[in-house]
């Protein structure tokens, strides 16, 4: 019973993860799926793998019908808790599965209902069938097919980030933190785009832009601003963020801020700063 679970773990992860965007809640409906498992009959089970995925979705469904006073009520911008390669995986790695974790599709989906992200999710990222989603959600095979019409019109609309990451998208962040962290204003707008935004979760925590800052002159002036705080005292470390070009900084063994960078068409096209204490307890100035 346990290997059977452990050996679909991590695509339950995956549309956990995706559904909630918070690693903790995302650990806590597996470890709620595990104990309803262990309870269950398993000679009445066809698929343990719809069975667990079906379980998965409606417990993430129901916990983000609970949750969502507190979503409108957050304070400020509200970002996904960033994930890490080392955090868990994800229950593959195509590029399919890869885009579907970068932050402006997080938010893109904070867009859609409970029901309508997982109707979503589960045919555009997962390839489920619809007949399996409409049994999974209790919709209607066509009202599932309009929410992903819907949900695809929203999605086209965005801007398309590098897929996948490049070495050259890693140098041109690269090149952009030397910039920042030499004062270089010229350098620094080089590399945003015109319409280059900011987004800053500190969840009333801690001090943070309340509002998205757009455009290049807006970031670069934003950036500059508060950088020097940052070089003084903090140790700066690469990594990959939510499949996206990134940077963690830490101070007295514990992560502060977690940067990911959208790169488009050789320019910056947005940063996501997380700040909230509560969004980076899950990870570690090691890792």
């Amino acid at each position: 019973m346990i290997d059977t679970f452990n050996t679909h773990r991590p695509l339950l992860f995956g549309i956990a993860y995706r559904m909630l965007g918070q690693v903790a809640e995302a650990d806590d409906i597996m470890q709620e799926v595990w104990l309803r498992w262990q309870r269950q009959d398993i000679a009445t089970v066809l698929s343990a793998k719809a069975w667990l995925v079906a379980a998965t979705t409606r417990l993430c469904i129901d916990q983000l019908r609970s949750a969502r006073r507190a979503r409108e009520e957050y304070y400020g911008i509200w970002l996904p808790e960033p994930l890490m390669p080392a955090t868990e995986t994800d229950g593959g790695t195509t590029t399919e599965l890869a885009d579907s974790l970068r932050m402006a599709f997080m938010l893109m989906l904070e867009s859609l209902g409970p029901v309508e992200r997982a109707v979503f999710l589960l045919r555009e990222v997962f390839s489920y069938d619809y007949p399996e989603i409409a049994l999974i959600v209790g919709k209607s095979e066509a009202n599932c097919r309009q929410i992903v019409r819907r949900a695809r019109l929203q999605l086209d609309a965005a801007p398309k980030p590098s897929t996948p990451p490049t070495d050259r998208a890693q140098q041109l962040v690269e090149a952009f933190l030397a910039a920042t962290a030499g004062g270089d204003v010229q350098g620094v707008l080089s590399l945003l785009s015109e319409n280059s935004t900011v987004y800053s979760d500190g969840g009333g925590r801690v001090k943070a832009a309340g509002r998205p800052i757009i455009g290049a002159d807006h970031v670069s002036r934003f950036l500059l601003g508060i950088w020097p705080r940052f070089g003084a005292t903090m140790l700066q470390r690469t990594v990959d963020i939510n499949g996206s070009p990134g940077i963690v900084l830490s101070e007295g063994g514990r992560i502060h801020y977690a940067f990911s960078f959208e790169v488009i068409a050789d320019r910056i096209h947005a940063i996501y700063i997380i700040c909230n204490p509560d969004k980076l307890r899950h990870l570690t100035p090691s890792r």
